[in-house]
């Protein structure tokens, strides 16, 4: 399998969700990031839009990394498969991996940069990691014109901070009921495309030591989110999703 060149914001949950099913599926990539707003130009020259990851394979453009996920899984030995085999095990999956996708990701991410996006010196050193040296200039004096329209576009008011922070509780604990019979994985023994999907997304809350991309530290975080942050990591599907990333994150590169 030829090398694909993958477009990236490397501090971005969706983007790590990419990279570990990659390296699960034994996909050799490049890894171009950039900082969030200046990664418009790479997407869009490459065919995608405003979501990341993309995925050039030389044949066709995956636009986001749900598509990268589905696209490598079919294509995927038997033995590297993150789906169940059996239909309604793989429909319980699928399901899941939607719900972390287009629910947890969207209260995970407004929380986090809602608390983050304040504090210019921390957000902006997480967003230079591994991007072009003339992008790292760009936030160093331009960081006000790039937050502005991500906090448009992330919808955040005066009350995302609690808004957000109850949504992720309540998928939390919804993850927790379905691991109350004892099982090692969110479908069972195996691990699963649903693992990877609750891990990377619950990823900014929790901030596993294992992230494939950039983190802040909880030194640069406001107080009041290391709070939450501790909180979340006590919670037993935190704990899940640290042990998930501990155990199964798999290659480092």
């Amino acid at each position: 399998m030829s090398e694909v060149r993958m477009i990236t914001v490397p501090v971005s949950p969706f983007c790590e969700l990419a990279r570990w099913a990659l390296e699960r599926l034994e996909v050799p990539y490049v890894e171009q990031g950039h900082v969030p707003m200046l990664h418009l130009l790479a997407t869009r020259t490459h065919g995608g839009g405003v979501a990341v990851p993309v995925v050039d394979t030389g044949a066709v453009v995956l636009k986001d990394a749900r598509e990268v996920f589905d696209h490598y899984e079919q294509r995927a030995a038997d033995r590297l498969r993150l789906y169940p085999a059996d239909p309604r095990e793989q429909a319980d999956a699928k399901a899941l991996f939607d719900r972390c996708f287009d629910d947890l990701a969207v209260a995970v991410r407004a929380w986090a940069y809602a608390y983050m996006l304040p504090r210019r010196a921390s957000t902006a050193r997480v967003w230079c990691v591994g991007v072009p040296r003339v992008e790292r200039l760009v936030v160093r004096v331009a960081y006000p014109l790039l937050a502005m329209p991500l906090r448009r576009a992330l919808h955040l008011q005066a009350d995302s901070i609690p808004t957000q922070r109850a949504a992720i509780e309540t998928f939390l604990d919804q993850i927790d009921t379905r691991l109350a019979d004892g099982r090692r994985y969110l479908c069972g023994d195996r691990f699963t495309a649903a693992d990877i999907a609750f891990a990377s997304m619950a990823a900014p809350a929790v901030i596993p030591p294992e992230y494939g991309g950039p983190m802040p530290t909880l030194d640069e975080m406001p107080v009041a989110m290391v709070a939450e942050v501790e909180r979340f990591r006590g919670h037993p599907a935190g704990r899940f999703a640290l042990r998930v990333y501990r155990e199964d994150r798999g290659s480092r590169r």
